[in-house]
């Protein structure tokens, strides 16, 4: 069944989330000691199908910290990233020089669960804060393998089909980094920029996005 959205209930939702990316952008980089760009930020109310072939790209390989979410309603949220671009996450969470990880190991793979924590407390804090709803993280679980794979792990936490609608929060978060590299027998200097792109998903339940969007007019309008 579909579920429209009126334009005062997609209006509100953007400004909520909005919100809340930013305060999660910001818990990002004070944990990573960079800045961090919000590269995109946007809430839809989405068939499953339909947003697993617009996200997915099969031949691109993962890793995401999985967070099953309670509370006042269901959901799942993930961060994902590449493996290249996860390694370099664990790099810069550790502040370890660049390339230093170069597998997921029991270690790389806790670092990235807390970071997954991290960012994904915040980010569901903010929504909280602003709604009146609680909304509790679970104990995280990493997943790797192809993108479109993935997704559809976070998905069958919902226990949707792919004709259910859910509430999908989308954020990109990019982070560059820039290493300097000295030739001694030249004197000469490179400077490197590198782009990580960090991705954050989080997948509300319809009947919680009701709660949802009912607290986001209530507190709108000040009840």
């Amino acid at each position: 069944m579909r579920t429209n959205l009126t334009e005062e209930q997609r209006t509100s939702l953007e400004v909520v989330t909005k919100k809340a990316a930013e305060r999660a952008s910001q818990s990002l980089s004070t944990l990573i000691g960079i800045p961090v760009l919000l590269e995109m930020c946007r809430a839809r109310m989405v068939e499953m199908e339909t947003l697993l072939s617009i996200l997915a790209t099969p031949e691109t390989s993962v890793t995401a910290a999985i967070l099953p979410i309670v509370g006042d309603g269901m959901g799942t949220s993930a961060l994902i990233s590449t493996l290249q671009d996860a390694n370099l996450l664990v790099d810069l969470v550790t502040k370890k020089p660049h390339g230093s990880t170069k597998e997921h190991d029991e270690f790389a793979i806790s670092v990235l669960k807390e970071t997954g924590n991290i960012i994904g407390g915040a980010f569901l804090s903010a929504l909280s804060d602003a709604v009146g709803l609680s909304l509790i993280q679970s104990v995280p679980e990493i997943a790797t393998g192809k993108l479109r794979s993935v997704l559809e792990t976070v998905a069958s936490r919902l226990n949707h089909t792919s004709k259910e609608e859910a509430v999908a929060f989308e954020i990109d978060f990019e982070l560059r980094t820039t290493t300097t590299t000295t030739t001694t027998t030249t004197t000469t200097t490179t400077t490197t920029t590198k782009a990580i792109i960090v991705h954050y998903v989080f997948l509300m339940k319809v009947e919680t996005a009701q709660k949802f969007l009912e607290a986001i007019s209530a507190h709108s309008h000040g009840q």
